[in-house]
């Protein structure tokens, strides 16, 4: 609540047209300006650190009320840019620290002193971020930002965002391709978005409308990661699985929760039908975790928001809690998501199953999805159940994997209802048992 405040009490003491706002401090000199911004109230040159003597000072939006989650800024704390990132950062309702360094052990000594005196700073020491140009791993934060850092693959710094500058120098570009590499071996919570034309220190300028959008992007992942965690409120679920819940984010930085049951190394993730939820595989997931599986069950966005990219996520992250080999199952709209998101995942999964999935839904096309995927895939569908039937043969003959199995069984069942049948549950489960030996 506290948090959304702070955004509101922002906006209204913004000059109204962006187009026109005019910043009066250095931090004009980022490409990105906010309505505002310049109003932040800064509390500045604390001292955290006394041999040598270094400051930090530290942005709220004006007006903010509480402890806010706060964006550690390095560098030089009165940088043109870090000044206009600051500023960037409580106008977007977060408090932003900005602080000098000189070495690693400041910038521990920094987040050491923010942690210890946060409530003296008006921030929430266990909701910390960092933003910098010189990529330092600091255990414990909710994430990392890094513009243009060279990045070394053997430490970890994720959650992450890296943003690269097609232009920059060759040998930071090099690295930060390796540990991209290295993350994407590990399905590690990073990502890289590259600015193709644009040199070194691109959010200084030029202003062009790619610059601008990643900085926006910049933003959103910050505050997603800061906000406050989703809660498992479906009441299907026990207290001791709700508080097994596991939480992941889309590529366009939406929170996600499930449940995550049992703790095998092959995991399937359950997708569920239209305007379902968790609860609609709840069940099915328990006897998938009796069965020696780790079973992700979560609760998809909103409707058309984007459950392509719901799948994706849940799978890379039932593999990071341990899952050596994943399988992606899904229910009518969760079977036409997992589909998407099995041909789009840079790793595809060990299996599909499909049930009862449509070929296409609004921006989602399941027959391009299908000629990209190569992974087994299982199309299951009743024949009174239309126009799913028709659909599931049409997938399957669209479909591009060499391991490829129909079958459309009598009756009118639909999704997960198919699995009432202890027949058909028991062909899925031979069919997800052998491609994942």
């Amino acid at each position: 609540m506290r948090f959304a405040l702070a955004v509101l009490i922002v906006a209204v003491l913004a000059v109204p047209a962006a187009a026109a706002y005019r910043n009066p401090t250095a931090g004009r000199a980022v490409v990105l300006q906010i309505p505002g911004m310049h109003l932040a109230k800064v509390r500045r040159n604390v001292i955290y650190q006394r041999s040598p003597r270094l400051r930090l000072d530290v942005y709220r939006p004006r007006g903010a009320r509480g402890r806010l989650p706060a964006v550690l800024v390095g560098g030089s704390k009165g940088s043109a840019q870090k000044i206009g990132w600051s500023q960037l950062i409580a106008a977007s309702g977060m408090a932003a620290v900005a602080f000098d360094y000189r070495s690693d052990g400041d910038v521990a000594a920094a987040v050491a002193y923010v942690r210890v005196h946060a409530r003296r700073l008006g921030i929430d020491g266990g909701r910390l971020c960092s933003w910098f140009s010189k990529a330092v791993a600091q255990a414990g934060l909710r994430c990392t930002v890094a513009y243009y850092a060279p990045l070394d693959p053997g430490l970890a710094y994720p959650p992450m965002l890296v943003v690269k500058a097609g232009r920059d120098n060759p040998g930071i570009n090099d690295s930060i391709d390796r540990f991209e590499a290295a993350a994407q071996s590990l399905h590690a919570d990073v990502r890289v978005v590259t600015n193709g034309t644009a040199r070194h220190g691109f959010d200084l300028g030029p202003r062009t409308a790619r610059t601008r959008a990643i900085m926006r992007q910049t933003l959103r992942f910050l505050r997603a990661r800061l906000a406050v965690p989703l809660r498992v409120t479906d009441t299907c679920a026990t207290r001791a699985e709700r508080a097994a819940a596991l939480r992941f984010f889309t590529a366009d930085d939406r929170a996600l929760v499930g449940v995550q049951l049992g703790s095998g190394p092959v995991g399937i993730v359950l997708a569920h039908g239209s305007q379902g939820s968790l609860c609609e595989w709840i069940g099915y997931a328990r006897e998938l975790a009796g069965a020696g599986y780790r079973a992700l069950a979560y609760d998809a966005g909103p409707e058309f928001s984007g459950v392509g990219l719901d799948a994706e996520a849940a799978t890379e992250a039932l593999r990071r809690a341990g899952a050596q080999k994943v399988v992606i199952m899904g229910s009518s709209l969760g079977a036409l998501a997992a589909l998407v998101a099995g041909a789009a995942l840079p790793v595809q999964p060990d299996a599909v199953v499909s049930l009862s999935a449509p070929a296409s839904l609004g921006y989602l096309h399941g027959l391009d999805a299908v000629a990209r995927l190569h992974a087994p895939v299982f199309f299951m569908a009743a024949q009174d159940d239309q126009p799913f039937s028709h659909d599931a043969r049409s997938l399957y003959a669209a479909a591009a994997s060499a391991d490829k199995r129909l079958q459309v069984v009598p009756g009118s069942n639909h999704g997960s209802g198919l699995l009432e049948d202890p027949s058909l549950k028991a062909t899925v489960w031979s069919f997800i048992a052998s491609r994942t030996r």
